[in-house]
């Protein structure tokens, strides 16, 4: 969402962004300085990373999304808020060391590989080292869709009842 400001548009975009969250964890989305225009991208971490998710606590995630805010000429404010990478990794949270599945796209960085992909991890039961290493090439994917898979595929009980309202809402603005 834009703003008037550099700041208001970064409130603008975390405000959805608490929200979905709010839907499977209490912590808080940590921004890292990140209320002015840099090259440098400002990253968005949780308080608590990885943080447990839904009632049960059986999962965690770790977020960390990068972005930038940049000037545009848009009828809500001149500035707005741009996503430019994304590492959202679900785990077990009694041992957050085995990594289920990750959801990645970093297209600026040490790495060859610059596509949104996807990691099937150890926690998954996968000992094959190449298939644990290998990126499945995926389109970018939304916050709301990962919680969406934990709540329906994982059976993470959320902590609202709206929640698929909220995701629902929250990311259909998004995939125009």
């Amino acid at each position: 969402m834009p703003g008037r400001t550099p700041s208001e548009a970064v409130e603008n975009f975390l405000a959805p962004l608490r929200q979905v969250l709010s839907c499977v964890t209490q912590e808080v989305l940590l921004v890292s300085g990140g209320y002015y225009p840099s090259e440098t991208p400002h990253a968005l971490t949780l308080s608590n990373s990885p943080a447990r998710l839904g009632r049960d606590r059986r999962y965690a995630l770790r977020l960390i999304q990068h972005y930038r805010i940049v000037e545009d000429v848009v009828p809500r404010g001149p500035w707005t808020v741009q996503t430019v990478a994304y590492y959202y990794t679900i785990q077990e949270a009694h041992d957050p060391r085995r990594e289920i599945f990750g959801y990645h796209w970093h297209p600026q960085g040490k790495s060859a590989v610059t596509y949104p992909h996807f990691h099937l991890y150890e926690g998954a039961g996968i000992d094959e080292h190449g298939v644990q290493q290998a990126h499945c090439p995926t389109g970018r994917v939304a916050v709301e869709d990962v919680l969406r898979l934990v709540i329906e595929e994982f059976a993470i009980e959320p902590l609202r009842e709206d929640w698929n309202e909220v995701l629902t809402q929250r990311q259909s603005p998004f995939e125009h």
